[in-house]
């Protein structure tokens, strides 16, 4: 089969790799691998655990070509899960598989999705609703990002909510915060493009951090700041932002992983109270919520898919990525 392998960094080809090994699994067909952030640090060589030679690809779904559970079968639907955790840690045992320290993910102990065959457990199969499309299905992976970061109290009904970030996460941050009843909803990026997109999509603030002054900008829609900054930024000057537009007692989740280490002034979290906390990746559970936000068409990701393309052209659309073209959510389809 043929699969886009990470050979060192910066260089992505297409090549035949060995079919996947089959053993009491269910074997798809990918129909659609979005490509994230997580694949452009893996694409520059700063991610901290996939390493070249590598195939690339985590949000994904695809089609049942066979299944030894009876739960599938050929011609069904799905989108993955990308996490194979051991449930038998205490992590595990906890409720917590997402932290799991010996889960298995696509490009780290598990092969990765950007290729036209991937065999999955069963267990970490959803299945799709009709009529929709596997490139809806792929969107599932970073929507549960979202719904994990903003769940467990971080965001409630009539809370006041900033965003720093509005590419694809961050966008998604955006919709699910208002979902869950945030009343002020704010989100911040440089790109135009981003900020037009998430104007359309209904956000009501969008501000452009670069020529407006975003504490001012805070302080005049909320009194005293937000209940919870959400960085969905990678840019070192956004951990600063944040606290300075947190409220007293308020909440910043942090979510990208910093290529290098931040240097900020914490004051304003010990004077003002702040709790920081991280977020990663999301629990079983939040997969299954994203999953009917997507099925049952609670929120619409349809407007957040760029393009489409075709396997062979997934170097040079990393590379456009990497020189800052303009697009929300591209997506590879294995079978083109």
């Amino acid at each position: 089969m043929r699969a886009a392998v990470l050979q060192e960094p910066r260089q992505v080809v297409v090549v035949d790799v060995p079919d996947p090994v089959v053993d009491g699994e269910v074997l798809l067909r990918m129909r659609a691998v979005g490509l994230c952030g997580s694949d452009l640090h893996t694409w520059r060589g700063h991610h901290p655990f996939r390493k070249p030679p590598v195939v690339l690809g985590h949000e994904g779904a695809g089609e049942v070509v066979s299944s030894a559970d009876p739960a599938f079968s050929a011609g069904d639907r799905v989108a993955v899960l990308p996490a194979l955790s051991c449930w038998e840690c205490r992590r595990c045992e906890a409720g917590h598989p997402h932290l799991c320290a010996d889960k298995r993910v696509p490009g780290g102990g598990w092969p990765g999705m950007l290729s036209e065959y991937f065999a999955a457990p069963a267990r970490v199969l959803v299945p799709l609703g009709d009529g929709i499309g596997y490139d809806e299905g792929a969107l599932i992976e970073p929507l549960a990002v979202a719904w994990h970061c903003t769940g467990g109290g971080s965001v409630s009904a009539g809370d006041s909510v900033a965003v720093l970030g509005g590419g694809p996460i961050g966008s998604l941050l955006a919709a699910v915060s208002q979902i869950r009843g945030a009343a002020t909803v704010l989100v911040s990026d440089v790109k135009a493009y981003n900020r037009d997109f998430l104007g359309r999509q209904g956000v009501p603030h969008v501000v452009d951090p670069s020529a407006d002054n975003l504490p001012a900008v805070g302080a005049d829609l909320t009194g005293d700041g937000f209940d919870v900054v959400v960085v969905a930024s990678g840019h070192p000057s956004c951990l600063a932002e944040a606290l300075a537009l947190a409220r007293p007692r308020g909440r910043v989740v942090l979510l990208p992983m910093f290529a290098d280490a931040l240097s900020v002034d914490l004051n304003p979290a010990v004077l003002k109270e702040i709790t920081i906390q991280g977020s990663t990746i999301y629990t079983p559970a939040d997969f299954r919520s994203a999953a009917r936000l997507v099925n049952d068409r609670l929120l619409d990701v349809r407007p957040y898919i760029t393009d489409v393309v075709p396997l062979d052209r997934t170097p040079e659309v990393l590379t456009a990525i990497d020189a800052g073209a303009d697009h929300l959510k591209i997506q590879i389809d294995p079978t083109r």
